[in-house]
């Protein structure tokens, strides 16, 4: 039999980057013990427990919310509806910034996507929390689903984080008519949901017009400005508190609207609100990255490269 060439075993050399070396994770220890805290750990004195109601359809308006019922709910201390929710500081339906979402804040009775908030039950516990928002029985007025990839094209005002819908250069239509070879390919991509480990969770502190918040975030100095915009205040009266965070993929950089309803209540109410977002939540609020069609054309001059 031929010999048999062992396999090399000396560490690659490095080029300047830490891919593919051993790397102990300081916080592994902390993090696989249990004794890591998370933003929906903690336990201000006084705290209350919110949970919003989820639309059930794709599309439409809520015509009905049984709020009498939620309120006599045992523990429920408030529910929000866009009746009777407080104003805010911005417009919920413009894009304060590039790094930012149209949010749904209860600025009306509009369902646009399902499992949008359509109200927030804010209760002394997690499960009066959760039952009131149940006895709420939304009813609606359904109209046709827009969604897939299928429907009239249209230009928004700009695509990613603020970026141009449209670049040229050159004359792309002529170069691809005197083109010797071409291709022409579609590719599409399905969605892909942000759904970490560890649930968006938020805790909101009023201390007068000092705000903060125990929330796992990527983007702290930005979050901190932009939760001011919302409420009026300095951004420096804004603190942040992200000790670990459980995953995020860049979702837990952007600003959703139950959190904005979360200090909200918090605000009204002069308590500390917590809301923990369940896993079915997940494919809400906070995002995801939208499925895509993408038409590739090329062309080449016959030229042997």
């Amino acid at each position: 039999m031929p010999e048999i060439t062992p396999l090399p075993t000396a560490m690659p050399a490095r080029m300047g980057s830490n891919s593919g070396q051993p790397v102990n994770r300081r916080d592994g220890i902390l993090k696989v013990t249990g004794r890591a805290p998370y933003a929906a750990d903690a336990r201000p004195e006084g705290l209350l427990h919110a949970v919003f109601a989820a639309a059930t359809i794709g599309r439409g308006r809520v015509t009905s919310l049984n709020v009498e019922a939620a309120r006599a709910h045992p523990g429920v201390v408030e529910v929000l509806t866009p009746a009777n929710r407080p104003p805010l500081a911005l417009d919920p339906d413009d894009k304060p910034g590039v790094f930012a979402f149209r949010v749904e804040v209860l600025q009306d009775d509009t369902v646009r996507y399902a499992g949008q908030p359509i109200a927030l039950v804010v209760a002394e516990t997690l499960e009066a929390a959760t039952e009131g928002a149940a006895l709420l029985a939304p009813t609606y007025e359904a109209e046709p689903v827009m969604a897939g990839l299928d429907l009239e094209p249209y230009v928004p005002e700009s695509v990613g984080i603020g970026m141009p819908t449209n670049v040229a250069k050159g004359d792309v239509e002529a170069g691809l008519a005197a083109a010797v070879h071409r291709v022409e390919e579609t590719y599409e991509t399905p969605a892909q949901y942000h759904n970490a480990m560890e649930p968006h969770a938020i805790v909101a502190e009023w201390d007068g017009d000092k705000l903060t918040l125990d929330l796992p975030n990527q983007a702290p100095v930005m979050s901190a400005a932009g939760f001011a915009g919302w409420f009026a205040i300095p951004p420096e009266n804004v603190l942040i508190r992200t000790p670990f965070i459980g995953g995020g993929f860049g979702s837990k950089a952007i600003m959703t609207g139950s959190q904005i309803l979360t200090i909200l209540a918090a605000k009204l109410l002069d308590r500390p609100v917590k809301l923990v977002h369940s896993r079915r939540q997940m494919f809400g609020t906070v995002g995801h990255r939208g499925a895509t069609r993408q038409t590739v054309r090329l062309g080449m001059d016959g030229k042997a490269g």
